[in-house]
């Protein structure tokens, strides 16, 4: 019994600390404008190149958002064919120009390398004077070691060495009160019974 309610509670600690999403982060490894910090013309499209095979987590991109406005239809082309498209949702903003936020889609897309364009319905696209539009692109940071898990090794891995020792402790305990109570009943019997023949016996 004390087994099966250390397991329930490992695995109930378990899937409190487990987060629903996978607990490797998200880390940048493109942006289009070289992570540009300038003021910004606005565009509907961008074009850019990737030069490696990307597994992507989050596509990104920087965007002059209308009162009210909280999505953003999207659509990307390789190398001249429709690859993607998806509506973008408005994020973290700008501290200072709140009209300023990310469009983010959690995309999870394997994107080949090569020469992409982005089109979107309005010219609000913040565009790198002299460069394209603002596109950045994520990927799951797998360097990132979960922090729950010293937890969860604290929680389970006691248990093949704590837990079968507590039933051969109870049944110890339990095997010596009865060999005590035992003895001690056969020995009083057994000095009845000794009384009762020597009174019958005539020595």
């Amino acid at each position: 019994m004390r087994r099966i309610t250390l397991s329930f509670l490992a695995l109930f600690f378990l899937l409190i600390l487990l987060p629903g999403k996978s607990l490797a982060a998200d880390k940048m490894v493109f942006d289009s404008t070289n992570n540009y910090l300038g003021s910004c013309q606005l565009t509907d499209k961008s074009e850019w190149t990737l030069s490696e095979d990307l597994n992507v987590t989050v596509f990104e991109i920087w965007y002059n958002w209308n009162q009210g406005e909280t999505k953003l239809p999207v659509i990307i082309t390789k190398d001249g064919v429709e690859f993607a498209s998806f509506e973008a949702t408005r994020t973290s903003c700008d501290p200072y120009q709140g009209q300023w936020c990310n469009a983010d889609f959690q995309i999870n897309k394997l994107f080949p390398k090569g020469t992409y364009s982005t089109k979107i319905p309005n010219a609000r696209q913040c565009l790198k004077p002299g460069g394209t539009g603002a596109v950045r692109i994520y990927i799951a940071d797998t360097s990132v070691s979960p922090s729950i898990s010293p937890a969860i090794s604290e929680v389970i891995s006691p248990t093949p060495t704590i837990i079968p020792n507590v039933p051969v402790v109870t049944q110890c305990a339990k095997c010596s009160c009865n060999s005590i109570v035992t003895v001690g009943v056969t020995a009083v019997f057994s000095f009845v019974v000794f009384i009762l023949i020597r009174k019958k016996l005539p020595f």
